[in-house]
Parts: structure tokens; C-alpha cells; sequence
């Protein structure tokens, strides 16, 4: 398995280096390039123990671990060093095709270099390394599973619980926004859990591929994201960070009741793009909503706002008493929004 990563094909050989392949060292992260005098390999700092899971444009995420090595100290018994369990994110040459998927590339890596390092919902790029086949992304390893599978063995979740994760998510989406980084992908897949204890574990932000850097006022076009949390204004293509909002929006939802806000007639992205841009306003109204807080009500329903202008930003829903009273019950630290 370690060497399956590394593999390479005659035609990945022949096109190294990729034309147009950016400098990795703009975004401020250690790069290993292949070729380089004194350069490690991937293979030959980590240990690869098992496939984590596969994405878009050909990458595969696997789990790694840094290789046993002795320390420099001269004693009888020498330690060994604890090993660092990693993921490893790995995109090969030949899956690059075009330009823009070149570009792609450059800005997830800039964006997961300059992500806030000391927030802990914000997984950590260690190093990059380059060989003839591919470019590795070594992270943080977060192992105790995704949002997706949580909610699949627990449909609705019990109001505290989903007030918590309520909480934390909002406060990582007012992180990046404050960092002027836009997630757009935002979806229980995307959030997974790390930490050791059942108490201990805090929901974490992965794959930054469609994310961008944004700057005041800036209105995007592009199309992109996952059509079951796309915010209308993103459907009819002119959006700003508010759209993360929203995805968040529809994650809590789905947490309190079960189900998504706006239902479509099939799985299409057409049929939920005539859902999400026909809805007036989320359903709070029918079972099992009479059973919930009027204060959850409210939150979902502020970030499920359809005029964008009128939707709150992550840093003012921290402010939301239902948020608060998570954060205080939860025993978190107090992020900046709660100050």
C-alpha cells in the first residue's frame, strides 16, 4: 500500500514537470521536490497504512504514519519518537488535464497554507512533496469519522447535541471569513471529527478544493459546490461568503429534524435548484419542529434568510442567545464572536 501512492505511469514520467505547475513555495509550506539534492520522497517519511478515501480530479486520501527513527541523542538505549499519524492527500499529474485544473490546485494549497493555524476546527498542511507521478498533501489526520456517517446512524439528533455542533460550525465558517477564506463546499462530508474522548472531540473543516480567498464586496460567479446545500444566490450566480452561511444553515436543519429544509421532487441538481430558488423560507412548522426551542427555530431560520443582504454573518450569529447558550454549556472557550 505505502508504495501505491508513488506509482508511476510512463505517461505521468513523460509530462514531469507538468507544464504550468506553480510554485508551491508561494504559499509558505515546506516543499520536498523530487530531483532536488537531499529532498525526501514521501514514501520515505511516511508510512502509508491504508486508503482514507477518494475525491474529484483524481485524488486519493490515505492514511500515513511518519517512520520510526531513533534519536540523535547518544545513550545506550536510544528513544524512539512517537509517530505521527497523518493524511495524505495525493493528485496525480496525469489527472490535470487543463489549465484551470492547475489553478485548482494552486489555490487549494494557498488556501489550506494560509487557514488560521490556532483555530481548532482548521486541519494543519504539515509539508507538500512532488515526485514524477504526483503532488502529496500531508495534513492533519482527523479519525474519528464524518458528520455524514454521525447523521446516518442518528437521523435527528437530540437538541443539545446539535446545538453543540451548531456551535462549533458556525464559529470555524466565522474563522474563515474573518481569515477571507469562503469554504463553498460546505456539507456533512466535509466536517469530520477529531479528538480522543467522546467530550473531547471538535468538529473539524476538510477539502478547501472549491474554496477561495474573497475580499470586501467581492461577487463570485462560478457555479460551484455541492447542489444540496448551494444557496440560491449561488444557483443564480452572484455570491459572496453569505452562501456558507446558508450551507451551514441547511446542516443544522437537518440536524434538529431529520430531513432537508427544501426537499426536492428528485435528486437532481435542476430539482433542487427549483426547490431551493421556489421556497419562501424553511418549514418550522411541522413535526418534529413544535418539539423544538423557539430559539433553534429562529437560528435556522436567520440562516436559511433567501435575500442574502438580510442573512446574518457567521460572527453575528454567535451572538444568537441559542449559540450562546451552547458554547456556555459545552464548557468551550469563547471564541471571538462570544467576547
Amino acid at each position: 500500500m505505502g508504495n501505491a501512492c508513488c506509482a508511476r505511469s510512463a505517461a505521468a514520467v513523460a509530462s514531469y514537470p507538468p507544464r504550468g505547475v506553480p510554485d508551491w513555495t508561494e504559499a509558505g509550506v515546506p516543499l520536498f521536490r523530487e530531483g532536488v539534492p537531499d529532498y525526501p520522497n514521501v514514501t520515505e517519511r511516511y508510512a502509508f497504512e491504508g486508503l482514507l478515501g477518494t475525491g474529484g480530479s483524481g485524488a486519493v486520501v490515505w492514511i500515513a504514519a511518519s517512520k520510526q527513527s531513533t534519536s540523535a541523542a547518544t545513550t545506550k538505549r536510544p528513544r524512539r519518537r512517537r509517530r505521527l499519524r497523518v493524511a495524505c492527500k495525493t493528485i496525480y499529474w496525469n489527472s490535470l488535464r487543463r489549465t484551470e485544473e492547475v489553478e485548482d490546485l494552486r489555490r487549494e494549497l494557498t488556501v489550506m497554507a494560509s487557514l488560521p493555524r490556532h483555530h481548532p476546527a482548521m486541519v494543519r498542511l504539515h509539508e507538500v512533496y512532488e515526485d514524477e507521478a504526483a503532488v502529496h498533501l500531508v495534513m492533519d489526520l482527523c479519525g474519528r469519522g464524518s458528520l455524514a456517517d454521525r447523521m446516518v446512524e442518528r437521523r435527528r439528533w437530540e437538541e443539545g447535541r446539535a446545538a453543540r455542533v451548531a456551535w462549533e460550525l458556525v464559529d470555524a465558517v466565522r474563522a474563515l471569513h474573518e481569515a477571507g477564506i469562503m469554504h463553498r463546499d460546505l456539507k456533512p462530508e466535509n466536517l469530520v471529527f477529531s479528538g480522543r474522548g467522546a467530550e473531547q472531540q471538535r468538529l473539524k473543516v476538510i477539502d478547501f478544493g472549491f474554496a477561495t480567498s474573497f475580499g470586501p464586496g467581492e461577487t463570485f460567479r462560478d457555479e460551484v459546490g455541492s447542489f444540496p446545500y448551494m444557496a440560491p444566490e449561488v444557483f443564480l450566480r452572484s455570491y459572496g461568503p453569505a452562501a456558507d452561511v446558508w450551507s451551514a444553515g441547511v446542516i443544522v436543519y437537518q440536524l434538529l429534524c431529520g430531513r432537508h429544509p427544501f426537499p426536492p421532487p428528485d435528486d437532481t441538481y435542476m430539482g433542487q435548484r427549483k426547490a431551493t430558488l421556489r421556497s419562501g423560507g424553511a418549514d418550522v412548522e411541522s413535526h418534529p419542529w413544535p418539539l423544538i426551542s423557539g430559539g433553534a427555530k429562529s437560528l435556522v431560520l436567520a440562516m436559511l434568510e433567501p435575500d442574502p443582504t438580510r442573512r446574518p454573518t457567521a460572527h453575528q450569529l454567535l451572538e444568537h442567545p441559542w449559540l450562546k447558550a451552547a458554547a456556555i454549556a459545552s464548557e468551550a472557550p469563547a471564541s471571538r464572536g462570544l467576547v
